[in-house]
Order: structure tokens, then C-alpha cells, then sequence
């Protein structure tokens, strides 16, 4: 049976509040709570515990030399790497939820946790479900490669995304909804501006890449700007809109984004509603398979910690990248894509054959076209969708079409997410 461990749990804040409560309140077998510490030990929290257990100290926690390990929850950049670090200089393994600190610093975190001959839990990180991780953990070793992970990883923006969708609601109203659910923070620019998926997604492709080098910047778009009328149009289509992070691999290049996406209302992730993350993998085999988990809340984020802790105690592989190669990335120019646009255009005749002509002449291939009701008394819109297209291109016409003076409004791009129509 394996020895017990005791557990520091740095950061007492509604994630650590719900690891608290697992470990001292339900108790879990192998794991014995010890120490929480917080800058605030006065505030009452929905667990009690005894007053010896807090402190504000994390350097005395970290130092005490019956702590096993160490579990940071305090989230952004410092003294969470400080924290990490000086654990792992103790001899200690450690667990994490920030993934903002993972992708800025991944690169000496996971480094110092090989050197020392250490371990790290991470899961609750990018998506807390148990199985991901250890197969993403195979990616990189020669075991498996991926040839692409299209994901939904952050539930704010699922939860607005899908009030939009099956309310009717404007962007900002269904922001409200959000967080009056407790869904959204006070700031949520981290996730409707596409950051915290960003982050996510810099976790995937170090676990699989294998490599803890920092890949450079890749493009990241939110949906502040999503308007409702496009969310129906997508839906007449026949799709969700999502926002998604994107990862494809071709030859050891890896196209990266972050967008919001037209997804087949049918398929894995075009189906998850409210505050759901899902991740659709490819392996390099063309097997694909799917996984769907809480996008969001304490104890969806608690258990994926608790998972790690379980894990580090009875002695199971934590899947981590170890490989210093660096991480290529494609050129957004060539990365190909089908293409939804929306058109701001006077009512009059040869204003469609004047955008295709531009089309035409930047090899872009048009699927379907379709003029919508007037919304204005200036303009119709008209949506088109595209076949494959490089994004260079795209944005190429995309610049000449909106400098047309029957042209009104800046044209809608949205990415589509499925193959050649």
C-alpha cells in the first residue's frame, strides 16, 4: 500500500476551497491535508477547518519537510512560478491549475520538475478529464502522433455562444446570463477574448509536440464581436458557432489558431452545449475519438487536481513533455480553410459578380451564396460560403471586396471546421 501523502494546498480561493473540502471533508484514501495557505485566513469559506491548519506563509509551507506535496491555486504569474520552483528545490512533487503560468513559463517549470527528477500534475490546467492527459501523454514518444486536436476549452464562452444560439440573445446579454450563473468573472476578457483558450492550447501542443519549448505567436480571436445574425445564419446552414483552438500537425509543422468556427451542429463539439468543453482528436492513423468535460466551475476544476494528487501517490506516469526541440509553426498565410462571409452591400444589380470576380482572380472558389432579408434601409447582407481557400488569399480579397464603394460594412469572417463542401 502506498505511503500517504501530506499535502500543502497554496491558494484558498473557490478552486482551493473545493480541494479543501475533498481532502479534509470527504477524505480520500492516501492523501492527508496539512497545511492551507492564503493571504486572506480570516474570510469564513463554505469548509471549515481548524485554525492550525492555516498559515500566510507559503515559504515556511514549502520548507516544512513533512509536506510531500505541494498544490498551487493562487493562479497568474507570481509568486506562483516562485512557489513552484522553490518546491521543487525541496525535493517535493508539485500540482498546478494555472495555465496561464504553464504557457508563459512552461519552459522552466517543466524543465526544473526534469532536472530534479520530479513529478507534476497539471490536468486541471486545460481540461480536468482523466483520460486526455494520458493520451495526449503518448503524443511525442513515438508511440502515437496526432494529426489534429480541434477543441472547445474554455465554458464561458461555450455557455454565451450557446444562450446566443437557443435564446436568441445579444452578446451582451448572454455575457450577463454567464455571470449572474457564476459562469463568467467580473472581467471575463481572458475568455471572450479567446486568452484563456490561448493558454490551453499552449499546454496541448507542448504534450503533443513532447516539447516544453515555448512555440511563438500564433493567431487568437474572441467572440466580443460575435453578432447574432450570424449566429442564425450558421444555424440555417447547418452549423454551431464555437470557439475553438485549433492544433494541426503536417510533418512536424503545426498550424495553430484560436477562432471562433461554423461546426457541424451534428458533430462532437457543434453539439455541446452550456458550459462545456470537448476536444475531437485525429490521430495519425485517422482514427478519431472525442471527449467531453465541465468547462467550468470548483469542482469540475478540484477533482481534476485531486486526479493529479492520486496519481503522484500511487506511482502512475504523469505524462509531461521532456524534449527541448523547438516547436514549428506553420504560415498563417498557407493554412487552408472553407470560409463564412457576411456582406454589407447595396441592392443593385452586378454587385455579386463583382465580389466573385475578385474571388475569381485570388483562386477562391465559391460553395453557396445566399441574400438574406434587408436589415437596413443601406444595405442586404449576403452570405457566402467558400471551398477550400488559403487564409492569404482569402484576406487578400477580402481587403479589395471591402474597399468597393457598394461595399457598407466591414465583411464578417468566420472559419468553418469540416471538410471540402
Amino acid at each position: 500500500m502506498a505511503k500517504t501523502k501530506k499535502i500543502a494546498v497554496i491558494g484558498f480561493g473557490n478552486i482551493g476551497t473545493g480541494v479543501v473540502r475533498l481532502l479534509y471533508e470527504k477524505g480520500i484514501p492516501g492523501l492527508e491535508l496539512v497545511r492551507v495557505v492564503d493571504t486572506d485566513i480570516k474570510r469564513k469559506r463554505p469548509v471549515e477547518i481548524p485554525s492550525s491548519y492555516l498559515s500566510t506563509d507559503w515559504r515556511q509551507t514549502v520548507a516544512d519537510p513533512k509536506i510531500d506535496i505541494v498544490v498551487e491555486l493562487i493562479g497568474g504569474i507570481e509568486p506562483a512560478r516562485s512557489i513552484l520552483s522553490e518546491a521543487l528545490k525541496q525535493g517535493k512533487d508539485v500540482v498546478t491549475a494555472n495555465k496561464k503560468l504553464l504557457a508563459k513559463e512552461g519552459e522552466s517549470i517543466f524543465k526544473q520538475v526534469a532536472d530534479s527528477h520530479r513529478r507534476i500534475g497539471f490536468r486541471a490546467a486545460f481540461v480536468g478529464a482523466h483520460s486526455l492527459i494520458h493520451e495526449l501523454g503518448l503524443a511525442g514518444t513515438g508511440a502515437k502522433e496526432f494529426k489534429r486536436i480541434h477543441a472547445i476549452l474554455n465554458g464561458t464562452s461555450n455557455y454565451i455562444l450557446s444562450s446566443m444560439t437557443s435564446e436568441g440573445m445579444s452578446f451582451e446579454q448572454a455575457l450577463r446570463g454567464a455571470q449572474a450563473k457564476g459562469f463568467a468573472e467580473a472581467d471575463p476578457s481572458d475568455d471572450i477574448d479567446g486568452r484563456d483558450t490561448e493558454s490551453k492550447i499552449r499546454i496541448l501542443l507542448a504534450l503533443i509536440s513532447n516539447s516544453y519549448r515555448s512555440a511563438g505567436a500564433f493567431p487568437v480571436e474572441g467572440v466580443r464581436d460575435m453578432a447574432p445574425q450570424d449566429i442564425q445564419y450558421a444555424g440555417e446552414l447547418g452549423y454551431s458557432v464555437k470557439l475553438v483552438g485549433v492544433i494541426e500537425q503536417n510533418d512536424s509543422i503545426f498550424d495553430v489558431a484560436v477562432h471562433p468556427a461554423l461546426v457541424p451542429k451534428m458533430s462532437l463539439l457543434g453539439s455541446l452545449e452550456g458550459a462545456y468543453n470537448g476536444t475531437e482528436l485525429e490521430d495519425e492513423y485517422g482514427t478519431i475519438s472525442g471527449l467531453v468535460a465541465p468547462g467550468a466551475g470548483a469542482y469540475p476544476t478540484a477533482d481534476a487536481v485531486v486526479k493529479d494528487l492520486l496519481d503522484i501517490t500511487e506511482g502512475r506516469t504523469m505524462p509531461m513533455p521532456s524534449s527541448a526541440a523547438a516547436i514549428t509553426l506553420g504560415a498563417i498565410d498557407a493554412v487552408r480553410r472553407r470560409y463564412y462571409l457576411r456582406f454589407s452591400v447595396l441592392d443593385q444589380a452586378g454587385v455579386l459578380a463583382r465580389i466573385t470576380d475578385i474571388f475569381w482572380k485570388h483562386n477562391i472558389s465559391i460553395a453557396a451564396v445566399i441574400q438574406k432579408e434587408a436589415v437596413s434601409e443601406d444595405f442586404v447582407p449576403v452570405v457566402i460560403t467558400t471551398h477550400l481557400a488559403k487564409e492569404g488569399d482569402l484576406q487578400a480579397a477580402i481587403a479589395q471586396v471591402d474597399n468597393l464603394e457598394v461595399v457598407k460594412a466591414k465583411t464578417r469572417i468566420i472559419r468553418i471546421l469540416s471538410g471540402e463542401a
